[in-house]
């Protein structure tokens, strides 16, 4: 009798928890078609979330190493061109179009030196920078460096600070280029607003830009031409 007694109370918790889990199963089944596909569409909708950054991660890396390769080429080439492309193809990698367009600017500046457009390799004569060419180069050269300024200052929300050095270049180019045009008040801009920029913190640039300026001004003095009273007498 003493045996029987436990053995029905073990028998109605069994039961009891056989029907206590039926309960939840039942519940759950309900509640899974009541609330279950709002959460397996959030689910799935963070699963492809995850899929499409992983894949835009993986198209960014591709697109950059795919960027700096081809300026590494176009480098090569010492022709202004193919950087200027560069820049143009890659605009979504700033790094690579800042640099590209700079050395752009650079070839350009130095055909303007040079007065060549190409210069002679080898048993190939050195071809000619005639005016209508000087013109056309110091607008590319002029329009690479305000460009390259651009996308430094976009790419540091606009806190030239950052980007310093590609800003130092964009105006000590600018400033050649408007050098070369004749324009003195327009290099002198550019000079000071770089010597603005280098403060006490790029004080060798600082001083680079004062050097040109000093220069600036000899240079955008008109020359005197003696008059014929001022030559001196013939020597007897």
């Amino acid at each position: 009798m003493d045996q029987q007694a436990p053995d029905k109370s073990r028998l109605r918790q069994v039961q009891t928890t056989d029907l206590t889990e039926s309960r939840l199963n039942d519940d759950f089944v309900y509640w899974l078609k009541k609330n279950g596909s709002n959460y397996l569409l959030v689910l799935l909708l963070v699963a492809c979330g995850v899929l499409g950054w992983n894949y835009y991660t993986r198209q960014q890396v591709a697109k950059s190493a795919t960027a700096w390769t081809e300026l590494s080429t176009a480098s090569e080439s010492r022709m202004p061109e193919p950087l200027e492309q560069v820049a143009k193809d890659h605009g979504e990698v700033p790094q690579v179009a800042m640099m590209a367009l700079i050395a752009a600017g650079d070839l350009r500046l130095g055909q303007i030196q040079r007065g060549e457009l190409s210069p002679a390799v080898g048993t190939t004569p050195a071809v000619p920078l005639d005016d209508a060419a000087r013109k056309i180069a110091q607008e590319a050269a002029d329009d690479n460096y305000a460009k390259a300024a651009s996308i430094a200052a976009q790419f540091a929300a606009g806190d030239r600070s950052k980007v310093a050095p590609v800003i130092f270049s964009s105006l000590f180019g600018r400033a050649a280029v408007a050098e070369s045009r004749g324009d003195f008040e327009g290099s002198k801009k550019f000079l000071e607003e770089a010597l603005a920029l280098a403060g006490d913190k790029w004080s060798g640039i600082a001083a680079i830009a004062k050097s040109r300026l000093t220069g600036l001004v000899a240079l955008s003095k008109p020359l005197a031409i003696p008059t014929a009273a001022e030559l001196p007498g013939k020597v007897t």
